[in-house]
């Protein structure tokens, strides 16, 4: 195993270097595309040469580390806040990214912290910190995307193994139940019958993920040539046809008759004289996210003025309240599953559980017999 500085001359009069690579009983040949003076060297030629020297001394140390299965420490001493960065740029925008690296930088601050720093304890620490102003779940979907990073650096051989996987199954956190807020119709009712000073766009595309139980990454840029009609007899019927964000899923899902009224409104109010249903709640800040933030504060106040509880209303409270009004209606979780676009039946299995009015109905359909207890019932003996 070896790479050497090898010289190769041109007509002319200067030199190609390039690297001979010598591996597992092959040789290889790299070019650098570096070109220097052999007679009349000047200091340029100089700096040249030595800079072929360290990429040759780099690619040798590359060998060694992958050869031999060994830790890259020059590697390790890189940043490791920078590396989270780089990890996380390679996935799909969302929210739990951006308030990871959001928590991370809290953290760490200004300073400088080298991927060889991150150990058990300094972990432990972390997630200590993020407890003290964060829910459970949201430390544990953090961790993940941290946790997903040092596997990563395990792959890459900078790091030998992640140390998050030492900690003992029964010290680490486990996922807490939670009920997530749905607005129920009558409480949409209010919504709709209640005035605020917001950006009326901003409200109809709540409403409308209200009703068809999109995202806000998908709500906020579905376009009208999403939008499908297709007559069926005398009835016309509405389809949506777009690519989760999320999940990257090809979705075609019937609308409802409020859907469809709010798609008509929007027609009627401006044609169709952008691309985008809703263009003043189209999301054009991929990493401020100042539109959605906005839109979360319009829809806070508008909870406020109808007397809602201000603290839960997000705009994720749409497809909350999409799903659970849907099982509702249609106490069938296989089909609101496809509806919302879920890849397995148990991540809707959330929303069986948080509308008590499910249950009361339930109970008052169980079947009933005719029974009746008096002196003369069979059985029945006094003391």
């Amino acid at each position: 195993m070896s790479v050497k500085l090898r010289e190769k001359e041109l007509s002319n009069g200067q030199v190609s270097l390039y690297l001979d690579v010598y591996q597992n009983g092959k040789r290889s040949y790299e070019f650098l595309d570096i070109y220097v003076n052999r007679k009349k060297p000047t200091p340029e030629d100089s700096e040249k040469y030595k800079a072929a020297q360290e990429i040759r001394a780099q690619r040798e140390h590359e060998m060694i580390v992958n050869s031999h299965a060994l830790v890259d420490r020059k590697k390790s001493r890189k940043d490791f806040v920078e590396f989270v960065i780089e990890h996380l740029g390679k996935k799909a925008y969302n929210n739990q990214r951006t308030a990871t690296l959001y928590q991370l930088k809290k953290y760490v601050g200004k300073k400088s912290l080298p991927i060889s720093a991150v150990n058990l304890e300094w972990l432990k620490d972390f997630e200590r910190f993020m407890l003290e102003s964060v829910s459970v779940n949201s430390v544990l979907t953090y961790m993940q995307n941290i946790n997903g990073a040092l596997n990563a650096l395990v792959r890459s051989k900078i790091i030998s193994s992640n140390p998050w996987h030492e900690v003992p199954f029964h010290e680490r956190l486990k996922k807490t139940e939670t009920i997530r807020t749905a607005w129920n119709i009558q409480q949409l009712q209010l919504l709709a019958n209640t005035p605020c000073k917001m950006n009326p766009q901003f409200r109809m595309v709540y409403l409308f993920s209200c009703f068809t139980g999109l995202r806000w990454g998908d709500a906020n840029g579905i376009q009208w040539s999403n939008i499908i009609k297709r007559k069926e007899g005398e009835r016309e019927q509405w389809f949506i046809h777009f690519k989760q964000r999320k999940t990257n899923a090809i979705e075609f899902l019937p609308l409802t008759d409020q859907a469809i009224q709010i798609l008509k409104e929007r027609e009627a109010a401006d044609g169709r004289s952008s691309m985008y249903i809703f263009p003043e709640a189209k999301e054009t800040h991929s990493r401020t996210h100042l539109v959605h933030r906005r839109v979360d504060l319009a829809l806070k106040k508008w909870a406020k003025t109808a007397g809602l509880d201000a603290k839960k209303m997000r705009f994720h409270t749409a497809r909350h309240s999409y799903a659970t009004n849907m099982l509702e209606v249609t106490n069938d979780l296989y089909i609101v599953s496809k509806l919302l676009g879920h890849k397995n039946v148990k991540t809707t299995q959330i929303y069986a559980q948080v509308r008590d009015k499910m249950k009361e109905n339930a109970v008052e359909s169980f079947s009933k017999i005719n029974f009746k207890f008096d002196n003369d019932s069979p059985g029945y003996q006094v003391a």
